[in-house]
């Protein structure tokens, strides 16, 4: 009867969400660069904290955009500093603005981006106005548990069209608290 119980207060918490993990996303790096200024009139993009990371951006446009795309790479990097491939993702930018509240992980992370920010929730994204994230942290109970400890790097590319306007890379790990 002992062990049935003891089996339900450990996994339990584990299937209903309550468990946190044990592990912290950390951001080694953040780089934000403009490739096509006409697109663009201002950016900023800040990493304020590295450990349980906290990020700030601002950016304002030139030109109304009524559409863009936005291509991501995920790689992990490995200990002979080699990348090993884990994701390449097109998509549409203006959907995807739409879709920030999914039910799937990228929905969780991006509703909270958005409960932070005075983004778009669609297209055209006028052009003048300041757009904003300020503080996003990122919060490891929002990832998968057991993500494995690595270094890894991501790469966002907006692209309007197929002209490159802007390139953000994040560089980070997984570290676990032992």
């Amino acid at each position: 009867m002992f062990a049935r119980f003891s089996f339900l207060v450990v996994l339990l918490p584990l299937q209903i969400g309550l468990a946190k993990n044990n592990y912290d996303i950390v951001i080694r790096s953040l780089e934000c660069k403009i490739i096509a200024w006409k697109y663009v009139n201002e950016v900023d993009c800040q990493l304020l904290r590295k450990r349980t990371p906290v990020i700030s951006a601002r950016f304002s446009l030139n030109q109304t955009l009524d559409h863009f795309d936005i291509y991501a790479v995920f790689d992990l990097l490995k200990k002979d500093n080699t990348r090993m491939n884990i994701a390449d993702i097109k998509m549409d930018g203006c959907k995807y603005l739409g879709a920030m509240y999914q039910n799937n992980i990228i929905g969780k992370l991006f509703k909270r981006l958005k409960s932070v920010s005075n983004l778009p929730s669609n297209c055209p994204v006028p052009k003048g106005k300041l757009y904003e994230i300020r503080n996003y942290t990122f919060n490891s109970d929002e990832f998968p548990p057991g993500a494995p400890q690595a270094k890894w790097q991501m790469r966002l590319k907006l692209l309007k069209r197929s002209e490159l306007v802007a390139d953000i890379s994040f560089e980070g790990s997984v570290v676990y608290n032992t």
